[in-house]
């Protein structure tokens, strides 16, 4: 018990303030949090200059605009991705059958290059696979859409 006691003292100021840790999510709340104790804790014989209020709100009006802007982008790159897997798969489905070349790293970080007949396509954690009857070994294998290289003219021999 006393150690969870430990962590929250050195998560809080000692008045009890929460301590934001670098790498951790901040947000608009903690920023209001501070104004308002600043302003709740300031020397009534001394106040603070009102005009470093008004930075402060503008502060923090730019803070919400920059984080609405931030949604909003995240939004359009989840967008973006879902109509480049679309394209994607259906540009490889429109290849199945066909003869194709693709390159991979190897083990040792070494391009390897690989032929055969495109078999399938699917879709695995937001990723294209291409599933290939290799023409060397006539093993199947699978390698990310990002592999293509080449889809083979039917007139070469």
């Amino acid at each position: 018990m006393e150690i969870s006691n430990v962590r929250s003292v050195k998560d809080k100021t000692e008045n009890g303030t929460p301590i934001v840790q670098p790498g951790k999510e901040t947000d608009k709340d903690i920023f209001l949090k501070m104004l308002v104790g600043q302003m709740t804790h300031q020397d009534p014989f001394n106040p603070q200059d009102p005009t470093q209020y008004i930075t402060q709100l503008a502060q923090f009006s730019t803070l919400e605009q920059m984080m609405s802007m931030n949604d909003g982008l995240e939004y359009l790159a989840t967008v973006n991705n879902g109509v480049l897997i679309n394209s994607a798969l259906s540009t490889s489905s429109a290849l199945i059958g066909k003869e194709i070349e693709l390159c991979v790293k190897g083990d040792k970080g070494e391009k390897v290059d690989y032929s055969g007949v495109l078999k399938s396509v699917s879709i695995k954690d937001g990723t294209v696979y291409l599933e290939v009857k290799l023409s060397d070994t006539g093993e199947t294998k699978e390698f990310p859409y990002s592999s293509l290289v080449k889809v083979k003219d039917n007139t070469e021999s």
